[in-house]
């Protein structure tokens, strides 16, 4: 049976885009087509650390890419880079991150609205060698970007992965200071699209125990599904399970899976539609 329930509020609807930079995906025509027939509120972006050293001048492309989004009315999701991505290390890597949340905000108030860090930490060869690692990173990090009033949330991680998730939650509230936490990522891969309201609440038990934790603090930061009718049950179970739902993706970047792009297949695309016009009673 599809989860639909009228008393809880619905998810802000996302889609990935290419990384910042990327300047001949950002289009209007494109933009357009995510905020007027997707109904997209924001795109769940990265960036690449050593983009802004390389330019002649640094952050050019970035800036472009960033002032489109949000010209053309879309709210952001920041994904940060992670030392896999930074051969200049740990420091340059830090130092990048703070200075894009600093940049943005200034040049572009309040169109950052959710700030994940890090891609899948869940998985060693995204750049964490196990959760004490990336708690380390996230307290770090998150202070820098609420600081701006964004919501911060930690890596969505691949899969239901209770105990990596539960470990974490244990690591963040016992820091000191504790960290600023609006929610936990999930990514729910593996798991068939009628079960998805259940994961999400699977992953509320393993952290509820975090202080300040509510029921909506499980964030689908990427959602992928190859099949139309997956794609569209998948939406409908979530959408008032978790209040960010981003869907993987709007345009195919190398190297990703070819199955999940909605601008390669129609069907996906208007599984996304039609899904989100049945939740919202369009």
């Amino acid at each position: 049976m599809l989860a639909l329930t009228a008393q809880t509020p619905l998810a802000q609807l996302g889609v990935q885009f290419p990384p910042l930079g990327s300047l001949g995906a950002y289009t209007k025509s494109a933009l357009a087509d995510i905020r007027d027939n997707l109904h997209a509120t924001y795109v769940r972006v990265g960036w690449y650390p050593g983009l802004a050293k390389r330019d002649k001048v640094p952050w050019q492309r970035e800036d472009v890419s960033m002032h489109r989004l949000c010209r053309a009315g879309l709210k952001v999701m920041a994904m940060t880079p992670t030392l896999r991505e930074d051969k200049q290390g740990e420091e340059h890597l830090y130092a990048n991150i703070e200075e894009f949340f600093r940049r943005y905000e200034e040049r572009e108030p309040g169109c950052i609205v959710y700030a994940e860090f890090a891609n899948e930490a869940d998985l060693p060869f995204n750049g964490f060698a196990n959760v004490e690692q990336y708690a380390d990173f996230y307290e770090t990090l998150a202070p820098i970007a609420a600081r701006y009033g964004i919501k911060v949330v930690t890596t969505g991680t691949s899969g239901s992965d209770l105990p990596w998730t539960y470990s974490l939650a244990s690591l963040l509230a016992g820091a000191s200071p504790r960290p600023p936490l609006d929610g936990f990522g999930f990514h729910p891969y593996g798991v068939p699209p009628s079960e998805m309201a259940g994961a999400i609440k699977a992953m509320r038990r393993v952290t509820a125990f975090f202080p300040g934790a509510r029921r909506d603090d499980i964030y689908v930061t990427e959602l992928g599904e190859k099949r139309a009718d997956d794609l569209y049950t998948a939406i409908v179970n979530l959408a008032r399970e978790t209040p960010a739902l981003t869907i993987f993706e709007y345009a195919r970047q190398p190297g990703d899976d070819p199955g999940y792009a909605l601008d390669d297949d129609p069907a996906l695309y208007n599984a996304v539609i039609r899904a989100w016009k049945r939740v919202t009673n369009r």
